[in-house]
């Protein structure tokens, strides 16, 4: 397991922040300097987003998606297997940066269904109790989503 990390930015009202699980020095560089660039809103925020759409964080992978075209299940399958491709992670971290990073609501019992689903289907491995239970992807599968 890694060191968690929490960053906030606050711009007079404006508060944004940002919680992460990083197993390496590079990789919360990488998920903290993603932050900042949607913080400061540099020019290819701009031309990448629409207006209605402002994300708290804004990971460098969504650009890659037309996030109209996808569900709410593949969205939490999105953020599996380009947030946490191999680490254990609680269904609700995922229903947070869900709504961080999509800016929608999800239930929970949602988040926990999806979950249910991939493990049935054998996408994730699933540990702990129902009260404490966490997932990990099995297999990133390149061409899926």
């Amino acid at each position: 397991m890694g060191k968690r990390i929490k960053v906030e930015v606050q711009d007079r009202r404006i508060k944004n922040s940002l919680v992460i699980d990083a197993s390496s020095y590079a990789e919360a560089r990488k998920q903290i300097e993603e932050f900042l660039v949607y913080v400061f809103r540099d020019e290819d925020y701009e031309k990448s987003y629409s207006p209605e759409f402002k994300p708290e964080y804004m990971p460098s992978w969504l650009v890659e998606y037309n996030l109209d075209n996808l569900s709410q299940k593949d969205k939490v399958y999105l953020l599996l297997r380009k947030n946490h491709p191999s680490e254990w992670v609680k269904s609700t971290d995922l229903q947070e940066e869900y709504e961080n990073i999509f800016g929608e609501e999800i239930k929970l019992s949602s988040i926990s269904t999806y979950l249910a689903r991939f493990y049935e289907h054998g996408a994730v491995e699933r540990r702990g109790s129902r009260a404490q239970r966490e997932y990990k992807l099995i297999e990133a599968e390149e061409g899926s989503i």
